[in-house]
Parts: structure tokens; C-alpha cells; sequence
């Protein structure tokens, strides 16, 4: 389980990395709102409660975690034909990736109580998100891939 292991590692790093970047630009925007009503009073947004950071932040990195974890263990169980084809290892990790990304949705929906801004820019990323897995598929799969498939 060498060779599976390392891809479902390698998997877990690419979702961790993922789901850093839509945590972090929830966190610094909960840090700006946060601020912003210390020193200008009331903004008025759903942002400006803890809960719905630590939510929003946490969540995200859940989110990322999850879709790497569950890609490296889609292309360490998929049939070496898969892998060995860059057109239908690329399909598979888009759709996983951009139907796990769903879960950014729900992430968001929850940490704005329902705000139309964060989910439908959520659910904008989620082809970004699959188009992003597809093109990291050969890196993450690299430690199944035969030395001829790595050029």
C-alpha cells in the first residue's frame, strides 16, 4: 500500500493547501468586519459574529481536507487505465472536485445565516475548484503513474 498510501497523502496536501485559501480570505475578511465594528460601530453583517468566522474559517479548511483526501483516494483505487489517460483521470478528479466543492456552499450558507454574496460566490468557484483538481490529478497520482507516464 506504499504507492496508494502516498497518493492519498499527497491527496490530503493538495486539499489542505486547497482549503486554506477560501479560509484565509474568510478570515481576513472576519478580521476586517470584526474591526470595523470595534472602531466605526455597527456594519450590519453577518461576518461580525465569532461563531460565524470560526464557521466560515474552520469549515473551509474541513472542506479542503475533504476533497483532498477523498481525490487522493479516488486515484489510489482507480483502475491504472484511468490513470494512465490523462483526459479521463482529469474528468474524474473535475468531478469530484467540483461536486465536493458543494460543501464550500453549505459553509458558507451556514456562516452568513443564508447571505446571498458568500454562497453564490461559492458556488461560482465550484467548476474553478474541479478544473483546479483535474490539473493537480498528475501530481497527486504521480506516485502510481509508471516512469514512462512521468514526461
Amino acid at each position: 500500500m506504499g504507492a496508494s498510501g502516498a497518493v492519498m497523502r499527497r491527496g490530503l496536501l493538495f486539499g489542505i493547501r486547497a482549503g486554506a485559501i477560501p479560509a484565509g480570505i474568510c478570515a481576513v475578511l472576519w478580521a476586517v468586519i470584526a474591526l470595523a465594528g470595534l472602531f466605526g460601530g455597527p456594519v450590519g453583517s453577518t461576518f461580525d459574529k465569532p461563531v460565524a468566522g470560526a464557521v466560515a474559517v474552520l469549515g473551509s479548511l474541513v472542506v479542503g481536507a475533504g476533497l483532498g483526501l477523498v481525490t487522493g483516494v479516488v486515484l489510489a483505487v482507480a483502475p491504472p487505465r484511468v490513470l494512465g489517460s490523462a483526459p479521463l483521470r482529469g474528468l474524474t478528479c473535475f468531478v469530484v472536485g467540483a461536486t465536493l466543492s458543494a460543501g464550500e456552499v453549505v459553509v458558507m450558507d451556514v456562516s452568513s445565516e443564508g447571505g446571498y454574496g458568500p454562497v453564490f460566490l461559492a458556488m461560482l468557484a465550484m467548476p474553478v475548484v474541479g478544473a483546479v483538481t483535474a490539473a493537480r490529478s498528475r501530481s497527486i497520482a504521480a506516485a502510481r503513474l509508471g516512469p514512462a507516464d512521468r514526461v
